[in-house]
Formats: C-alpha cells, sequence, structure tokens
C-alpha cells in the first residue's frame, strides 16, 4: 500500500480526538445527546485546526448506525463510507470551485431526493467565503427551511466575507488556534506511536513554527522525517525551516543588547551576503525582543523555545532593562515600517541596527525606568522657583478640618455645602462662617434649621475653643472658599506638571527619535495641599 501522508493519517476520526477545541466538542456531543441536532452549522476559524474533521466527524456522528455514546463507531457501513469518502449521502463540496448560482441550483435539487442509506443527507461546504453574491441568495432559502433529512455543515477561514443573512440561519461554531502544549503532546505522542525518534528542541520549533495549525505541524513532520532518513533532529529541522539565516540575526541582537556598535558593520554585511531579507531580520529583531523581554520579567524558561534559546535571552537578561527592550521595539517597528517605503533597504537597516546598539547614548533609558519626573530635575527645580506655588493658610487648614468633620459625622451634602464658606472670626467662641453672594444657594442650605443644629451640635465637640456656629451672606467680600482654593492648587498643579514634560529633554529626544508627537498629557497624582508658612 502506498504511503498515507501524517496529515491525513492522523486525522481525527471522532469528537475525543479532535485536539483545542473544547468548547465545540463540548456542545456538539451535547447537542447530538439531547437530539438537538441543529439543520445547519458554521464552522469559523484558521485554517488546518479541525473544521473539516469536526465536519466529516459530526455527519458519522448523526448516521453511525451503531454509535458509542455519541461518537462514531467508525466500523459500521455508514461511517465506513463516510470515512473514505464514497457515501452517496455526504456530500462535500469545495467553495472555491463550485461558487457559481448554478452550482447551489444543483445543489437545491439535489436536496429533494431522499437520502441513499443514511438517515440525514448532510452537505459540507468548505471554504464557503468564496461563493459569489447570487450563489449565497440562491442558498438562503433552502438553508433555511430544509427538509427534515438535510444538514448543512459549512466551514470558513474568513467569517468577516459571509453575508449575515447566512450566519443568522447556522449555528455558529469558533474554531480556536490549538495551544502550544496541546499540540506539542498531540506530536509527540503520534511520532511514538509511528516509532520515530525525536529531540525535543526540534519538536519545540515545528510546534512554533506551525502557530497553532495541526495539519501545517504534520505537514513539516513529515518533510523533516523524509529528509532526515526517519528521525527528528534540531539541526535538521532548523536548517529546513530556515533557522540557519535567523542564527545570523540572533548575532546581530546579541551585539545590540551589549551595546557593540563595532560589530554591527560585519554583521550587517554577513546579514547581506547571506541573502536574508531585511523585513525578515526586522521581524526576527522584534520577535527577539518580545521573548527577552518575557525572560526578563518572568525570570522563567519558556517552554516554547529551545533550551539553546532560553540560555540565550538568560546571557542577554543580564545586560539590559525593561525600558531599553521598550525604547529597542520602538526602534525596530519603525525600521519595518521604513522598510516597505523605501528602496535603499541595507542604509535603512544599517542605521536603525548604529542607532538601537547606541541607544544608551541617544536616549537615557535609565531615567525612562525611573520617570520623566525624576530624570529633569534642573526643569523642575528653575520651573518651582519662577512660579509661586498657591497654598492654604492655617484659617483655610482649620476650614478644612471643620469639613471633614462634618463629612464623617453627617454624610450628605451638608458638608460639601459648607465647604463653599470661608472662616469670617472666631469671637467669643461664636464661629462667623461667611459665604459670597455667588454661594446664596449654598449659604441658604447650611442655614436651615436642621442643618445649623447638626452643625451646633457636632463642631463644639470637636473644637473646644467653638461654642456655636453662624452663617453670613457678604457682598464682595473678595475671599476665596476652601472649595476654590483647592480647585486653584489644583489647576496651578496640573499646568505645572504640564509644562515640565513638554519641556522635558528625555520626552523632547523620544519624540525627535520616533517621528512622534505629544497628543495629550494626563495628571494622575493629586496634589498635597501645603500649609503657608
Amino acid at each position: 500500500m502506498s504511503y498515507v501522508a501524517l496529515a491525513r493519517k492522523l486525522r481525527p476520526q471522532n469528537f475525543d480526538e479532535l485536539s483545542g477545541q473544547e468548547f465545540v466538542v463540548t456542545t456538539l456531543k451535547n447537542s447530538i445527546e439531547m437530539g438537538r441536532v441543529a439543520h445547519a452549522y458554521l464552522f469559523t476559524g484558521p485554517r488546518g485546526v479541525g473544521k473539516t474533521s469536526a465536519a466529516r466527524i459530526l455527519a458519522k456522528a448523526v448516521n453511525c448506525l451503531e454509535p458509542e455514546g455519541t461518537n462514531p463507531c467508525n466500523k459500521c457501513e455508514n461511517c465506513t463510507e463516510i470515512t473514505t469518502g464514497t457515501s452517496m449521502d455526504v456530500v462535500e463540496i469545495d467553495g472555491a470551485s463550485n461558487r457559481g448560482i448554478d452550482e447551489i441550483r444543483e445543489l437545491r435539487e439535489a436536496v429533494r431526493f431522499l437520502p441513499v442509506k443514511c438517515k440525514y443527507k448532510v452537505y459540507i461546504i468548505d471554504e464557503v467565503h468564496m461563493l459569489t453574491e447570487h450563489a449565497f441568495n440562491a442558498l438562503l432559502k433552502t438553508l433555511e427551511e430544509p427538509p427534515d433529512y438535510v444538514m448543512f455543515i459549512l466551514a470558513t477561514t474568513d467569517p468577516q466575507r459571509l453575508p449575515a443573512t447566512i450566519i443568522s440561519r447556522c449555528q455558529k461554531y469558533d474554531f480556536n488556534k490549538i495551544p502550544f502544549d496541546i499540540m506539542y503532546e498531540c506530536l509527540s505522542n503520534a511520532l511514538k506511536s509511528e516509532g520515530i525518534e525525536f529531540e525535543k528542541d526540534a519538536l519545540n520549533l515545528v510546534v512554533r513554527n506551525s502557530d497553532g495549525c495541526m495539519r501545517d505541524s504534520l505537514s513539516l513532520l513529515d518533510q523533516i522525517i523524509a529528509f532526515t532518513g526517519g528521525k527528528l533532529d534540531e539541526q535538521s529541522t532548523s536548517f529546513l525551516l530556515g533557522f540557519s539565516e535567523k542564527s545570523v540575526v540572533d548575532k546581530l541582537f546579541a551585539h545590540i543588547v551589549k551595546e557593540e556598535p563595532e560589530k554591527i558593520p560585519d554583521a550587517v554585511e554577513e546579514l547581506s551576503a547571506g541573502g536574508v531579507n531585511f523585513s525578515f531580520a526586522a521581524d526576527t529583531l522584534i520577535g527577539h525582543t518580545r521573548y527577552l523581554l518575557m525572560q526578563l520579567i518572568t525570570k522563567k524558561e519558556s517552554r516554547e523555545l529551545t533550551s539553546k534559546e532560553n540560555e540565550y535571552y538568560k546571557e542577554l537578561a543580564n545586560v539590559t532593562s525593561e525600558a531599553r527592550l521598550y525604547a529597542l521595539f520602538q526602534v525596530f517597528q519603525k525600521l519595518l515600517n521604513d522598510l516597505k517605503f523605501f528602496n535603499f533597504e541595507q542604509y535603512i537597516f544599517e542605521f536603525a541596527m548604529f542607532k538601537a546598539a547606541n541607544l544608551s547614548s541617544i536616549i537615557s533609558t535609565k531615567g525612562m525606568a525611573e520617570g520623566s519626573t525624576s530624570a529633569a530635575p534642573a526643569a523642575k527645580k528653575a520651573a518651582a522657583e519662577t512660579s509661586a506655588k498657591p497654598t492654604l493658610s492655617s484659617t483655610d487648614i482649620e476650614m478644612q478640618n471643620i469639613v471633614n468633620v462634618l463629612e464623617e459625622a453627617y454624610p450628605g451634602p451638608l458638608p460639601s455645602m459648607l465647604g463653599h464658606g470661608y472662616i469670617v472670626h472666631i469671637t467669643d467662641g461664636v464661629l462667623t462662617i461667611g459665604f459670597d453672594e455667588e454661594w446664596k444657594f449654598q449659604c441658604d442650605f447650611v442655614s436651615r434649621s436642621e442643618h445649623a443644629k447638626a452643625l451646633n451640635s457636632i463642631i463644639p465637640k470637636h473644637f473646644p475653643s467653638i461654642k456655636s456656629i453662624k452663617t453670613i451672606l457678604q457682598q464682595d467680600a473678595k475671599k476665596k472658599s476652601i472649595v476654590e482654593k483647592k480647585q486653584t492648587i489644583e489647576t496651578f498643579h496640573e499646568k505645572k506638571i504640564k509644562q515640565e514634560v513638554k519641556e522635558d529633554p528625555l520626552v523632547q529626544k523620544l519624540i525627535n527619535e520616533f517621528d512622534g508627537k505629544l497628543e495629550e498629557i494626563d495628571v494622575l497624582q493629586k496634589p498635597s495641599f501645603e500649609q503657608e508658612d
């Protein structure tokens, strides 16, 4: 018998063999068990994650003559014919090559005929987003109200291109990329069952390069095994996956992190001589920055990486900082963008590499880590000397204390209303609180009998020098309440901080280096109100 590719040989044949799609599997099994099988399904998700396999398993499960729970037996006549693709009642249609209205009209006619052997006549339309607009319109009515013995299963990698009218007529299931750990376990079990020796680091590279796609990983395994003569080793895997080119970029990234600009010309020349694409190199540098940042933050080895790669990032983590990696990411991201729009790629790439290797001399990454407020103490001192910072007087502090006590003892609007007043004087134990004419409503509110009673009951208990309280309304008093003074201090503080940030040399360098602009400044820390000397 001729050889069968791993991707076909290891295709899942029941729900339990579908990897990384627990939500889909659980829902489909429950619907079969409860007898609530829908007439139309839509399977969406990336390539090679099990959409078509799930469609075939579902077709077998609803037509199996001797089901094992909710799974098909894969032994009966119906299961065998569906698996081999010879069933008259399960029809697979390629939406890319049968996308016109004529093909859909033929399908509508075929739907009228009863199944030959099976309980359900199942139509699996793969890459359904490739159908034309007229074909979709022709399918609508049949999809919404098919005969009881007909089931549609649509599969697509691009659900955004489907009309909403089609989606609304189906039960939609989203398939996800298969997680690294699950795929690694599945592939290692597959290799063991096939009797193929493999190195863990080599399998790591295969899984990482497949980007969550099981079919891609199995196709890669087939290619590598054929190349090596029946085993999976890191050296051959790296060669076939193009990691030999990546090793040149690895050395370049190490020179950048270690700040060795004198070694940059030779590294770039080696890159160019090897025919490595500069956009590929920029992509790889961004990936290096990400993995190094993860190493720096977590202090743990990543299972996604090989043992050599983990050692590589551990070594580099000792000579860099998070702040510098943030800046490097910006440099590499800008480089990737520049390479798309300019022709002299090598010059652009070289200048970006020199900038990255000399980043500490261009931008103080230490200042970035500690914050911009500590990066420019001279600017702060100058600003402090040239501006008089408003503060609260001792009388204002006393008024604030009264409001604070009232807030604790008498929750409600009264304390905030009182805050719009100011202390006029204290004479013979009588505290007089004045209100500017602008705050007449607040004055009347505080002066109400029940509120005046509360003030005269609470305040004297906490302030022995005060025996009673009265409120008055003053015209043109030219005095500010505690609320107004606090607002003035906050406004002054915010303006001062924003001006410091705008003039900060570090901020200016960041704007110049990365072609940026300062859109908005938010002051997050509240000012502290200081008592006047």
